[in-house]
């Protein structure tokens, strides 16, 4: 048992080390790959991990107002029908807090107040292909509108709420 015990003994000493080695703590300034630079251009609490895979183009009335909003649209297909997620990129254009005006089972709107620089906005913004997403600015405030109503079948608002200040809508369609 002795012979065992001498014979791991150096292999234990070079484990020991290692362990050692790799808990020492590192006084290097490289930055670490899971850490963001510091002279990131963006603000780590406005950044995301995908960019909005969807721009409504904003038609203005009056005053100074953005040229698109961006939004995240996925629709997950199964038998008769579809569930949709929509998340709404009100970072760039408003102001906390966001909050939800009006709810029922196929209507939602979230309104939020504008940023200084499109306070004076009038205008919209809505798709032929995605109709029944709106975006509509005025009075200081930009609304979104995700109204089910007009489409023949079965919607139904599954879950609506805020993801960091952005209007969230989990809906589903059926025939």
């Amino acid at each position: 048992m002795t012979w065992h015990l001498r014979k791991l003994s150096p292999i234990a000493l070079l484990v020991g080390m290692a362990i050692a080695g790799c808990s020492t703590p590192n006084n290097s300034t490289a930055e670490s790959p899971s850490t963001p630079a510091a002279t990131s251009s963006v603000p780590p609490t406005e950044a995301t991990f995908v960019a909005p895979n969807v721009e409504f183009e904003v038609v203005a009335e009056s005053g100074t107002c953005p040229e698109t909003v961006g939004l995240w649209e996925s629709g997950w297909s199964f038998e008769g029908g579809a569930d949709h997620t929509v998340v709404v990129d009100f970072r760039p254009i408003a102001q906390q807090p966001t909050q939800i005006v009006q709810s029922d089972e196929r209507r939602v709107v979230y309104e939020a107040p504008l940023n200084e620089a499109f306070a004076d906005c009038f205008g919209t913004a809505r798709s032929p292909s995605l109709s029944m997403y709106t975006l509509r600015f005025g009075n200081g405030t930009v609304q979104f509108d995700l109204d089910l109503t007009e489409d023949d079948g079965f919607r139904e608002i599954r879950h609506a709420d805020l993801s960091v200040d952005r209007p969230y809508v989990y809906w589903r369609a059926a025939e």
